[in-house]
Protein backbone atom coordinates (compact mmCIF):
# COMPACT_ATOMS: atom_id res chain seq x y z
CA UNK A 1 0.00 0.00 0.00
CA UNK A 2 1.21 3.52 -0.81
CA UNK A 3 1.11 5.77 2.21
CA UNK A 4 2.67 8.90 3.63
CA UNK A 5 6.26 8.38 4.78
CA UNK A 6 7.50 9.18 8.26
CA UNK A 7 6.79 12.89 9.05
CA UNK A 8 10.41 13.99 8.69
CA UNK A 9 10.48 12.58 5.13
CA UNK A 10 6.98 13.59 4.04
CA UNK A 11 6.94 16.26 1.30
CA UNK A 12 3.12 16.50 1.23
CA UNK A 13 0.79 18.17 3.68
CA UNK A 14 -2.98 18.18 3.39
CA UNK A 15 -5.42 20.65 4.85
CA UNK A 16 -3.29 23.06 6.88
CA UNK A 17 -2.55 25.91 4.49
CA UNK A 18 -3.87 28.39 7.06
CA UNK A 19 -1.30 27.32 9.65
CA UNK A 20 1.50 27.56 7.09
CA UNK A 21 0.31 31.03 6.10
CA UNK A 22 0.23 32.19 9.74
CA UNK A 23 3.84 31.06 10.20
CA UNK A 24 4.89 32.84 6.98
CA UNK A 25 3.08 36.07 7.94
CA UNK A 26 4.79 36.18 11.32
CA UNK A 27 8.14 35.62 9.64
CA UNK A 28 7.55 38.29 7.01
CA UNK A 29 6.55 40.77 9.72
CA UNK A 30 10.18 40.86 10.83
CA UNK A 31 10.05 39.52 14.41
CA UNK A 32 8.79 35.93 14.21
CA UNK A 33 8.08 34.09 17.48
CA UNK A 34 11.04 32.01 18.59
CA UNK A 35 8.75 29.18 19.72
CA UNK A 36 5.61 27.64 18.22
CA UNK A 37 3.30 25.12 19.86
CA UNK A 38 1.55 22.87 17.33
CA UNK A 39 -1.56 21.23 18.74
CA UNK A 40 -4.33 18.95 17.50
CA UNK A 41 -5.50 15.33 17.69
CA UNK A 42 -3.14 12.47 16.87
CA UNK A 43 -2.99 11.83 13.13
CA UNK A 44 -3.99 15.35 12.03
CA UNK A 45 -0.53 16.17 10.63
CA UNK A 46 1.23 18.11 13.42
CA UNK A 47 4.64 16.47 13.05
CA UNK A 48 4.49 16.64 9.25
CA UNK A 49 3.81 20.39 9.46
CA UNK A 50 6.55 20.84 12.07
CA UNK A 51 9.19 19.30 9.81
CA UNK A 52 7.88 21.35 6.90
CA UNK A 53 8.32 24.56 8.93
CA UNK A 54 11.75 23.40 10.12
CA UNK A 55 12.93 22.98 6.54
CA UNK A 56 11.66 26.44 5.62
CA UNK A 57 13.44 27.99 8.59
CA UNK A 58 16.73 26.25 7.83
CA UNK A 59 16.48 27.25 4.17
CA UNK A 60 15.76 30.86 5.12
CA UNK A 61 12.49 31.37 3.23
CA UNK A 62 9.01 30.84 4.71
CA UNK A 63 7.32 30.06 1.41
CA UNK A 64 9.89 28.51 -0.92
CA UNK A 65 8.50 25.15 -2.14
CA UNK A 66 12.04 23.98 -2.90
CA UNK A 67 12.33 23.15 0.81
CA UNK A 68 9.82 20.36 0.22
CA UNK A 69 11.64 18.84 -2.75
CA UNK A 70 12.89 15.34 -1.78
CA UNK A 71 15.70 15.65 -4.32
CA UNK A 72 17.29 18.61 -2.52
CA UNK A 73 20.13 18.09 -0.03
CA UNK A 74 18.32 20.02 2.73
CA UNK A 75 15.27 17.77 2.52
CA UNK A 76 17.39 14.60 2.54
CA UNK A 77 19.43 15.79 5.51
CA UNK A 78 16.33 16.57 7.57
CA UNK A 79 14.67 13.30 6.58
CA UNK A 80 17.70 11.24 7.61
CA UNK A 81 18.34 13.15 10.82
CA UNK A 82 21.72 14.28 9.51
CA UNK A 83 21.17 18.04 9.37
CA UNK A 84 23.62 19.57 11.87
CA UNK A 85 21.31 22.46 12.77
CA UNK A 86 18.22 20.41 13.55
CA UNK A 87 17.82 18.84 16.99
CA UNK A 88 14.95 16.38 17.25
CA UNK A 89 13.65 15.22 20.60
CA UNK A 90 11.09 12.44 20.30
CA UNK A 91 10.69 9.25 22.38
CA UNK A 92 9.51 7.18 19.42
CA UNK A 93 12.42 8.44 17.32
CA UNK A 94 15.10 7.59 19.88
CA UNK A 95 13.46 4.43 21.19
CA UNK A 96 13.91 5.58 24.78
CA UNK A 97 10.72 4.49 26.46
CA UNK A 98 10.24 4.10 30.18
CA UNK A 99 6.99 3.04 31.86
CA UNK A 100 3.68 4.44 30.73
CA UNK A 101 5.14 7.81 29.74
CA UNK A 102 7.65 7.74 26.91
CA UNK A 103 10.08 10.09 28.67
CA UNK A 104 13.43 10.95 27.17
CA UNK A 105 16.43 10.39 29.39
CA UNK A 106 17.24 13.60 31.27
CA UNK A 107 20.91 13.59 30.21
CA UNK A 108 19.95 13.30 26.53
CA UNK A 109 17.69 16.33 26.88
CA UNK A 110 20.28 18.36 28.76
CA UNK A 111 22.99 17.55 26.19
CA UNK A 112 20.71 18.44 23.27
CA UNK A 113 19.59 21.72 24.80
CA UNK A 114 23.16 22.69 25.73
CA UNK A 115 24.18 22.17 22.13
CA UNK A 116 21.47 24.55 20.95
CA UNK A 117 23.27 27.47 22.58
CA UNK A 118 26.09 27.09 20.08
CA UNK A 119 26.24 28.76 16.68
CA UNK A 120 24.72 26.82 13.79
CA UNK A 121 26.99 24.82 11.50
CA UNK A 122 25.38 25.64 8.15
CA UNK A 123 24.26 29.17 9.01
CA UNK A 124 22.87 31.26 11.84
CA UNK A 125 19.54 29.38 11.98
CA UNK A 126 18.89 26.35 14.17
CA UNK A 127 15.76 24.33 15.01
CA UNK A 128 14.74 22.30 18.04
CA UNK A 129 11.77 20.09 17.23
CA UNK A 130 10.11 18.34 20.19
CA UNK A 131 7.47 15.68 19.47
CA UNK A 132 4.98 14.35 22.04
CA UNK A 133 6.22 17.13 24.30
CA UNK A 134 3.65 16.50 27.02
CA UNK A 135 5.08 13.00 27.50
CA UNK A 136 8.68 13.37 26.39
CA UNK A 137 10.00 15.80 28.99
CA UNK A 138 10.31 15.16 32.70
CA UNK A 139 10.66 18.03 35.18
CA UNK A 140 14.40 18.40 34.56
CA UNK A 141 13.87 18.60 30.81
CA UNK A 142 11.05 21.09 31.24
CA UNK A 143 13.24 23.34 33.40
CA UNK A 144 16.10 23.23 30.88
CA UNK A 145 13.70 24.03 28.05
CA UNK A 146 12.13 26.91 29.98
CA UNK A 147 15.53 28.55 30.46
CA UNK A 148 16.14 28.52 26.71
CA UNK A 149 12.63 29.79 25.97
CA UNK A 150 13.18 32.69 28.37
CA UNK A 151 16.51 33.68 26.79
CA UNK A 152 16.64 32.09 23.32
CA UNK A 153 19.88 32.32 21.34
CA UNK A 154 19.60 34.30 18.11
CA UNK A 155 18.33 32.27 15.18
CA UNK A 156 17.00 29.38 17.27
CA UNK A 157 13.45 28.25 16.50
CA UNK A 158 11.49 25.88 18.76
CA UNK A 159 8.74 23.75 17.21
CA UNK A 160 6.89 21.95 20.02
CA UNK A 161 4.31 19.31 19.08
CA UNK A 162 1.68 18.29 21.63
CA UNK A 163 -1.52 16.29 21.40
CA UNK A 164 -2.59 17.31 24.93
CA UNK A 165 -1.16 20.81 25.44
CA UNK A 166 -2.97 21.14 28.77
CA UNK A 167 -0.39 18.76 30.26
CA UNK A 168 2.47 21.12 29.44
CA UNK A 169 3.57 23.55 32.15
CA UNK A 170 1.88 26.92 31.68
CA UNK A 171 5.29 28.58 31.86
CA UNK A 172 6.28 26.78 28.65
CA UNK A 173 2.98 27.02 26.77
CA UNK A 174 2.67 30.74 27.48
CA UNK A 175 5.97 31.44 25.74
CA UNK A 176 4.87 29.86 22.46
CA UNK A 177 2.78 31.11 19.58
CA UNK A 178 0.11 28.54 18.74
CA UNK A 179 -0.86 26.71 15.59
CA UNK A 180 -3.99 24.68 16.35
CA UNK A 181 -4.61 22.09 13.64
CA UNK A 182 -8.18 20.94 13.03
CA UNK A 183 -9.43 17.68 11.48
CA UNK A 184 -9.86 17.89 7.72
CA UNK A 185 -13.31 18.13 6.14
CA UNK A 186 -14.36 14.74 4.79
CA UNK A 187 -14.02 15.85 1.18
CA UNK A 188 -10.46 17.03 1.74
CA UNK A 189 -9.56 13.84 3.59
CA UNK A 190 -11.00 11.81 0.72
CA UNK A 191 -8.77 13.69 -1.74
CA UNK A 192 -5.77 13.14 0.52
CA UNK A 193 -6.38 9.38 0.67
CA UNK A 194 -6.87 9.25 -3.09
CA UNK A 195 -3.41 10.80 -3.47
CA UNK A 196 -1.74 8.74 -0.75
CA UNK A 197 -3.37 5.37 -1.44
CA UNK A 198 -4.61 5.41 -5.05
CA UNK A 199 -4.46 1.61 -5.28
CA UNK A 200 -7.23 1.17 -2.70
CA UNK A 201 -10.77 0.65 -4.02
CA UNK A 202 -12.88 3.79 -3.74
CA UNK A 203 -15.33 2.00 -1.42
CA UNK A 204 -12.57 1.08 1.02
CA UNK A 205 -11.21 4.63 0.99
CA UNK A 206 -14.72 5.81 1.79
CA UNK A 207 -14.85 3.51 4.82
CA UNK A 208 -11.48 4.81 6.01
CA UNK A 209 -12.67 8.40 5.60
CA UNK A 210 -15.72 7.58 7.70
CA UNK A 211 -13.56 5.96 10.37
CA UNK A 212 -10.82 8.60 10.52
CA UNK A 213 -13.09 11.59 11.15
CA UNK A 214 -10.76 14.07 9.50
CA UNK A 215 -7.42 12.59 10.56
CA UNK A 216 -5.20 11.42 7.66
CA UNK A 217 -2.76 9.67 9.97
CA UNK A 218 -5.56 7.67 11.57
CA UNK A 219 -6.86 6.54 8.19
CA UNK A 220 -3.43 5.38 7.03
CA UNK A 221 -2.61 3.68 10.32
CA UNK A 222 -5.97 1.87 10.24
CA UNK A 223 -5.25 0.52 6.77
CA UNK A 224 -1.76 -0.62 7.71
CA UNK A 225 -2.97 -2.44 10.82
CA UNK A 226 -6.01 -4.12 9.26
CA UNK A 227 -8.39 -2.15 11.50
CA UNK A 228 -11.47 -2.71 9.36
CA UNK A 229 -10.96 -6.48 9.40
CA UNK A 230 -10.39 -6.46 13.18
CA UNK A 231 -13.57 -4.43 13.64
CA UNK A 232 -15.55 -6.83 11.47
CA UNK A 233 -14.28 -9.71 13.60
CA UNK A 234 -15.25 -7.94 16.82
CA UNK A 235 -18.77 -7.25 15.53
CA UNK A 236 -19.19 -10.89 14.64
CA UNK A 237 -18.05 -11.93 18.13
CA UNK A 238 -20.39 -9.43 19.81
CA UNK A 239 -23.29 -10.63 17.70
CA UNK A 240 -22.52 -14.20 18.66
CA UNK A 241 -22.00 -13.39 22.34
CA UNK A 242 -25.56 -12.40 23.27
CA UNK A 243 -24.38 -11.92 26.85
CA UNK A 244 -23.06 -15.52 27.08
CA UNK A 245 -19.81 -15.94 28.93
CA UNK A 246 -17.92 -18.28 26.61
CA UNK A 247 -18.69 -16.22 23.52
CA UNK A 248 -17.82 -13.00 25.36
CA UNK A 249 -14.48 -14.51 26.35
CA UNK A 250 -13.75 -15.15 22.68
CA UNK A 251 -14.42 -11.47 21.90
CA UNK A 252 -12.18 -10.35 24.77
CA UNK A 253 -9.43 -12.71 23.62
CA UNK A 254 -9.58 -11.03 20.21
CA UNK A 255 -9.17 -7.64 21.88
CA UNK A 256 -6.30 -8.82 24.07
CA UNK A 257 -4.49 -10.23 21.04
CA UNK A 258 -4.76 -6.86 19.36
CA UNK A 259 -3.56 -5.10 22.52
CA UNK A 260 -0.46 -7.31 22.56
CA UNK A 261 0.24 -6.65 18.89
CA UNK A 262 -0.72 -2.97 18.59
CA UNK A 263 -1.00 -1.69 22.18
CA UNK A 264 -3.92 -1.30 24.55
CA UNK A 265 -5.04 1.92 22.88
CA UNK A 266 -5.60 0.07 19.62
CA UNK A 267 -7.76 -2.57 21.29
CA UNK A 268 -9.81 -0.03 23.22
CA UNK A 269 -10.30 1.96 20.02
CA UNK A 270 -12.26 -0.93 18.48
CA UNK A 271 -14.73 -0.96 21.37
CA UNK A 272 -14.85 2.83 21.59
CA UNK A 273 -15.71 3.12 17.90
CA UNK A 274 -18.48 0.57 18.29
CA UNK A 275 -19.94 2.40 21.29
CA UNK A 276 -19.72 5.78 19.58
CA UNK A 277 -21.52 4.53 16.49
CA UNK A 278 -24.04 2.61 18.56
CA UNK A 279 -24.82 5.78 20.55
CA UNK A 280 -25.32 7.74 17.33
CA UNK A 281 -27.73 5.11 16.12
CA UNK A 282 -29.61 5.13 19.43
CA UNK A 283 -29.87 8.93 19.17
CA UNK A 284 -31.45 8.66 15.72
CA UNK A 285 -28.34 9.86 13.87
CA UNK A 286 -26.84 6.70 12.35
CA UNK A 287 -23.69 7.10 10.28
CA UNK A 288 -24.43 7.14 6.55
CA UNK A 289 -21.42 4.96 5.69
CA UNK A 290 -20.92 1.45 7.04
CA UNK A 291 -17.42 0.65 8.23
CA UNK A 292 -18.01 -3.01 7.35
CA UNK A 293 -20.88 -4.74 5.52
CA UNK A 294 -23.87 -5.40 7.76
CA UNK A 295 -22.75 -2.92 10.44
CA UNK A 296 -25.87 -0.74 10.23
CA UNK A 297 -28.23 -3.63 10.97
CA UNK A 298 -26.15 -4.86 13.90
CA UNK A 299 -25.85 -1.34 15.35
CA UNK A 300 -29.59 -0.90 15.10
CA UNK A 301 -30.20 -4.10 17.08
CA UNK A 302 -27.65 -3.19 19.74
CA UNK A 303 -28.99 0.37 19.98
CA UNK A 304 -32.51 -0.93 20.59
CA UNK A 305 -31.25 -3.34 23.26
CA UNK A 306 -28.96 -0.92 25.06
CA UNK A 307 -30.50 2.51 24.55
CA UNK A 308 -28.68 5.84 24.37
CA UNK A 309 -28.06 6.25 28.11
CA UNK A 310 -26.62 2.75 28.38
CA UNK A 311 -24.29 3.37 25.43
CA UNK A 312 -23.02 6.56 27.06
CA UNK A 313 -22.57 4.80 30.40
CA UNK A 314 -20.55 2.02 28.80
CA UNK A 315 -18.47 4.60 26.92
CA UNK A 316 -17.54 6.27 30.23
CA UNK A 317 -16.83 2.88 31.80
CA UNK A 318 -14.54 1.91 28.92
CA UNK A 319 -12.48 5.09 29.32
CA UNK A 320 -12.12 4.43 33.06
CA UNK A 321 -11.20 0.79 32.44
CA UNK A 322 -8.50 1.68 29.93
CA UNK A 323 -6.90 4.07 32.42
CA UNK A 324 -7.13 1.50 35.22
CA UNK A 325 -5.61 -1.28 33.12
CA UNK A 326 -2.55 0.85 32.33
CA UNK A 327 -2.18 2.54 35.71
CA UNK A 328 -2.79 -0.52 37.90
CA UNK A 329 -1.56 -3.29 35.61
CA UNK A 330 -4.95 -5.01 35.73
CA UNK A 331 -5.66 -8.20 33.82
CA UNK A 332 -7.35 -6.89 30.64
CA UNK A 333 -9.48 -10.03 30.34
CA UNK A 334 -10.98 -9.58 33.79
CA UNK A 335 -11.40 -5.83 33.26
CA UNK A 336 -13.03 -5.96 29.82
CA UNK A 337 -15.16 -9.09 30.14
CA UNK A 338 -18.18 -7.57 31.96
CA UNK A 339 -18.31 -4.69 29.49
CA UNK A 340 -18.14 -6.97 26.44
CA UNK A 341 -20.91 -9.15 27.85
CA UNK A 342 -23.02 -6.03 28.28
CA UNK A 343 -22.51 -5.10 24.64
CA UNK A 344 -23.59 -8.53 23.50
CA UNK A 345 -26.58 -8.73 25.83
CA UNK A 346 -29.24 -6.38 27.10
CA UNK A 347 -27.98 -5.52 30.55
CA UNK A 348 -25.06 -5.51 32.94
CA UNK A 349 -24.19 -9.09 33.85
CA UNK A 350 -22.57 -10.09 37.06
CA UNK A 351 -18.81 -10.21 36.77
CA UNK A 352 -17.55 -13.71 36.15
CA UNK A 353 -14.04 -15.03 36.49
CA UNK A 354 -12.38 -16.81 33.62
CA UNK A 355 -11.38 -19.71 35.81
CA UNK A 356 -15.00 -20.23 36.80
CA UNK A 357 -15.99 -20.46 33.15
CA UNK A 358 -13.45 -23.09 32.34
Amino acid sequence: MSHAPEPSANPRLFGHAGAEAAFARAWRAGRPPHAWLLTGPRGVGKATLAFRLARRWLQGDPEDPAADDPSRPLFRQVASGAHPDLVRLAPRHTGLVRGRRAELEAELVREALRGLQQTGFAGHRRVCLIEDAEDALNSEGENALLKLLEEPPAGLLFLIVAQRPGLLPATIASRCARLALRPLPQGELARALEALAPELPAERRGRLVELARGLPGRALAAERSGWLEAYAGLLAELERAGGRLEAALSAVDRLVERARAEGLEAAVDLLATFLHRCARTAAGRPSPVELVPGEAELLARRARALGLDRCRSLWDKLAALAASIEASNLDPVQALLPLVRSLGGTGEPAAASRSGAE
